[in-house]
């Protein structure tokens, strides 16, 4: 891979391996991360040979965030837009796609960086890994979704003396509170993922791009409304090759 590749890009064994790649910069987000990122994640989610996406990252962090070094940081340009039409595609992208999308943290996730790990549908981290809220030491507030995010997983009042203190939740943390799936030495993180994608191959694609889509509805919709949207989707699954194959291993096996 070229080192002016911000992203790399790795298809094996139906797992598609995305890797931000600006370690020198802890892999915060510029014009360039951004735009190869999207395309990549657009790509994954569009090839039909692939079963299950890693975003993962070059380096000792996941990212750092914002690139304020850059030309056109959110002080210097149209913020609103190019959170909506830069950042927005990244993060719409990981939650919309059918496919599971597996975030591995070496280390801190900062600022939209963390919007973008807390997006995946599985996070591993590091132990030393960590969320950190930076904005507002700068006088800024969360984006990316993170605000939404960070109720969700930590409540009202946790998430707001994270966001306006300037905190950090630490991997420990972040499992006991569900935003983590694991939490193991930082050269464990992508053998651990690749673990967790393995199996997640093994399952049915359709059944799992059913589950999350189900559990993204749950977010927002009513208890009678994920009730029906289940009927629906169970019997899609019922009807499809997969869930009648296994249904009849399964038989086989009891017998």
């Amino acid at each position: 891979m070229s080192e002016d590749t911000a992203v790399e890009y790795l298809a094996r064994d139906a797992v598609a391996w995305i890797r931000m790649n600006r370690p020198d910069a802890l892999n915060a987000f510029n014009d360039v991360l951004r735009r190869e990122l999207t395309a990549a994640l657009k790509q994954a989610a569009e090839d039909d040979d692939i079963k299950v996406v890693v975003l993962a990252a070059n380096g000792r962090a996941f990212s750092a965030g914002a690139d304020l070094m850059e030309d056109n940081s959110p002080d210097k340009s149209d913020v609103t837009r190019q959170l909506m039409e830069e950042y927005h595609p990244i993060l719409s992208t990981i939650r919309s796609m059918p496919k599971p999308v597996i975030g591995v943290a070496p280390g801190v996730a900062a600022g939209v960086g963390a919007s973008v790990l807390m997006s995946c549908d599985q996070v591993v981290m590091a132990e030393e890994a960590r969320i950190y809220m930076a904005f507002s030491h700068i006088g800024l507030v969360p984006d990316g979704g993170a605000t939404w995010l960070l109720f969700q997983a930590l409540g009202y009042h946790r998430a707001f003396g994270l966001i306006t203190e300037g905190g950090s939740v630490s991997a420990a943390q972040c499992l006991e509170l569900g935003v983590a799936r694991a939490v193991v030495p930082q050269e464990q993180v992508e053998q651990t993922a690749a673990d967790i994608a393995a199996t997640l191959c093994e399952r049915s694609a359709l059944a799992t791009a059913e589950a999350k889509r189900l559990l993204r509805m749950a977010a927002t919709a009513s208890y009678d409304e994920v009730f029906k949207a289940e009927a629906v989707a169970q019997k899609k699954c019922l009807d499809s090759d997969e869930s009648r194959q296994a249904i009849a291993r399964f038989k086989n096996r009891s017998k």
